[in-house]
């Protein structure tokens, strides 16, 4: 697979290629597929309709991977916090709390809460064409515990960053535990089948800087070796979105294999702080996808030339808007593909 060479450290020309919430509500044939299930929940926890969702980008665009139809709020959907999607609103939680509301998950294992997962991803493996990669994730820890204090999403996570400044011990507890969950949920789909594992630190932006430490570096690190621990040995990418020059402590303080950027991150800037044996993922604008045409095909062109000297998957700096014409995305392949032919 082009798409696992990359992440070992080999060059490719042109870039493998996929894009973050490429089985979407862009597409019509998933609004389709979405529309047969009450809840997004239960979308999520249905094998068939989970892999059939997340093989359409690959059926219409012949992506260099595809990622498995799932949610980052399974884990805190399995900790009984009446995970709940709404529409025009977004994702609600019921709000913890207090310590203790997950302290009673630290020795408990979910994996068995993630079956139907593990169904989707063994069912989408074998679907799959031999040369796509299939990538398994997970919300990360931070943006997790974000969600839990906040009860969905937030404009400044003041909820979560007070209780870090206010009981920092609990904090670096909560994180702990929430380190051993993701783990479970990741290695549910590592044994299935996935190819590739994949973090989504999506609120790392939020963290303070003087907690990146305790709240993003080490736990991204102990998931590693707890994985390294459990025998699954597959290539991890990370996304600590929106952490800027923190990328360059990522990279010297978590062993990972490829540091996926944001469309805000300069791609120069990145191709020269970052370790040259990392592969770096990103970073067009979503919105710029939107518009497409000379303006996208002009900054494709100038993000393949600042990686040109490293590995490099090309993506999104953040995941595909619903309001992306999906001729679009087409326009995107077809460009990368004959730029370098």
């Amino acid at each position: 697979m082009r798409f696992i060479d990359t992440l070992s450290g080999k060059r490719s020309d042109p870039p493998p290629i996929w894009i973050m919430r490429q089985a979407g509500r862009y597409l019509p044939e998933y609004k389709a597929i979405r529309q047969t299930e009450p809840d997004f929940i239960s979308f999520c926890l249905n094998p068939d309709k989970a892999c059939e969702v997340t093989i359409q980008p690959i059926t219409r665009y012949q992506f260099d991977a595809s990622i498995i139809f799932s949610d980052i709020l399974l884990i805190p959907w399995a900790m009984k916090r009446n995970v709940r999607f709404i529409d025009g609103v977004g994702p609600k939680l019921d709000i913890l709390s207090s310590f203790k509301d997950i302290e009673i998950f630290a020795d408990k294992d979910l994996s068995n809460k993630y079956k139907a997962v593990g169904n989707a991803v063994k069912l989408t493996r074998q679907t799959l064409p031999a040369k796509t990669a299939l990538i398994g994730f997970s919300g990360a820890p931070w943006t997790l515990m974000t969600y839990l204090f906040e009860g969905g999403s937030s404009r400044d996570f003041s909820n979560t960053k007070s209780f870090l400044w206010q009981k920092p011990g609990e904090a670096i507890e909560i994180i702990k535990i929430l380190t051993e969950k993701v783990a479970e949920f990741l290695i549910v789909q590592a044994k299935q089948g996935v190819n590739v594992l994949m973090l989504f630190d999506s609120w790392a932006g939020a963290v303070p800087a003087k907690w990146r430490d305790e709240m993003i570096y080490k736990p991204h690190q102990r998931l590693l070796e707890i994985l390294q621990r459990k025998n699954i040995d597959l290539p991890f990418i990370s996304f600590p979105k929106g952490i800027g020059e923190g990328l360059i402590n990522y990279a010297n303080e978590v062993a990972i294999n490829c540091i996926a950027i944001d469309q805000n991150t300069d791609p120069l800037w990145a191709n020269c702080a970052l370790p040259s044996n990392i592969a770096i993922q990103g970073n067009l604008d979503p919105l710029c996808l939107v518009t497409g045409g000379q303006q996208m095909k002009d900054e494709i062109s100038r993000i393949i030339d600042c990686f040109a000297d490293r590995p490099h998957i090309f993506n999104l700096g953040h995941g595909v808007v619903p309001q992306t014409p999906p001729e679009h995305i087409q326009d995107l392949i077809d460009f990368i593909r004959t730029k370098a032919g």
